[in-house]
């Protein structure tokens, strides 16, 4: 609602500004006006991020997911604010392999859909700046499940665990998810360095 609304503002504002100059009749308390309302709506919808040093390495928290960037990745309103996540010990497919991009960010949703909190695990910080943190619905981990459900593979470079490694050797026997048929999808690393940004 308030992202609407700071649209609306916007493109009154830029409209307003286009009226002003092709005029030259310039209405002061218009535009000013309307570069207040901005400025209180973004306001409004400011949420302090918590400086990547609040967080330290092994702390637990318990948080409520704002949003779901990719089958990995998630951002979540935790104590010391909001806070972007990394998922530990996985790697999903990015958003442009076709379809498994998708299937694993919708597979995450639906893992965190109907449940208020979560726990987050932290491991580390990634080079991004994100949180790494082992995601734990009720007593799941969410990260091992998408794995056992053929959504992610193991992030086998920083997760060496046996657990990690049973679940994505079953769901390549059972050809679940990005392991249902042959080809590249499988290796979301090897995609991003065919694909830079």
């Amino acid at each position: 609602m308030r992202q609407e609304l700071l649209k609306l503002l916007r493109s009154q504002l830029r409209s307003e500004l286009s009226r002003a100059r092709r005029r030259r009749n310039r209405s002061p308390w218009l535009l000013g006006g309307l570069t207040v309302a901005i400025m209180i709506v973004s306001y409004l919808m400011y949420e302090p991020k918590a400086p990547p040093s609040a967080i330290s390495k092994g702390a637990e928290l318990t948080c409520t997911v704002k949003s779901v960037y990719d089958g990995d990745t998630l951002t979540a309103r935790c104590p010391p604010g909001e806070v972007k996540v990394r998922m530990f010990g996985i790697d999903t497919p990015e958003m442009g392999q076709k379809p498994w991009g998708d299937s694993a960010k919708q597979a995450l949703r639906n893992m965190l859909a109907g449940h208020d909190a979560v726990q987050l695990r932290v491991m580390d910080q990634d080079r991004y700046g994100r949180t790494v943190a082992q995601v734990v619905v009720g007593k799941r981990d969410v990260g091992l499940e998408l794995v056992r459900q053929g959504q992610a593979v193991m992030y086998e470079q920083y997760n060496d665990s046996p657990v990690y490694r049973q679940a994505q050797s079953e769901a390549k026997r059972a050809r679940r998810g990005i392991w249902e048929k042959p080809g590249s999808q499988q290796d979301p690393a090897a995609w991003r360095r065919l694909n830079p940004r």
